[in-house]
């Protein structure tokens, strides 16, 4: 059987209890959060703008603006989804008002993920037919696609969550993760172990 959404219901208990005691005024529980959460922001981030020094500042901004209205925030029910979600806006508004680009415009390019095949070279390593169909493959994603599987495989968000991160219907994430697993698979070969091939890159 499945455990992980016992697992991941545990997991959101639990940072609403933390939540709950941060609002309270437990400094202690404010710690808690910004180190947990602080990595895993800067990962996500950074596959949204190349920008680190920018990116630093929007993480900043979205601790602060917790540390100081906090009290006067509901609970947002996934702590970690309304990080995500503050942390994205506040990039997207500083690149905005860096560039004049159109939102809609930086929305729909500004994805970054690689995979850790797509930086194989061929003529460094010998890749089969199989892994080199894969890794063509993995390079025609485009950019929500590829946020798609981030958020997917590592957080803990929900397919409604990662819908509102996106701005896409939930059965339309669902469909579209469904889909862009299956093609990986199907170009795959028999070796299972291509499978370790599509990690991520740093």
């Amino acid at each position: 059987m499945n455990n992980y959404p016992d697992h991941t219901n545990r997991k959101r208990d639990y940072w609403e209890l933390v939540w709950n005691k941060f609002r309270e005024g437990d400094r202690r529980a404010f710690e808690t959060i910004y180190n947990e959460f602080s990595d895993v922001l800067f990962a996500y981030g950074s596959k949204v703008t190349s920008d680190h020094e920018m990116l630093k500042d929007c993480i900043q901004d979205v601790f602060i603006d917790i540390y100081k209205y906090g009290t006067e925030l509901r609970n947002p029910g996934s702590l970690e989804f309304y990080l995500f979600k503050t942390l994205k806006r506040n990039i997207f508004r500083k690149l905005k008002e860096q560039s004049g680009i159109k939102l809609a415009d930086i929305q729909s390019n500004s994805f970054y993920l690689k995979f850790e095949l797509e930086e194989r070279n061929e003529q460094e390593e010998m890749l089969d037919e199989g892994l080199l169909k894969l890794q063509a493959h993995l390079k025609s994603l485009n950019p929500v696609q590829r946020e798609l599987l981030y958020l997917k495989f590592n957080s803990g968000l929900s397919y409604v969550e990662i819908g509102r991160i996106l701005d896409i219907k939930p059965d339309t994430v669902k469909k579209q993760v469904y889909r862009l697993l299956d093609g990986l698979r199907s170009q795959l070969s028999k070796n299972p172990l291509e499978l370790l091939f599509i990690y991520f890159a740093e």
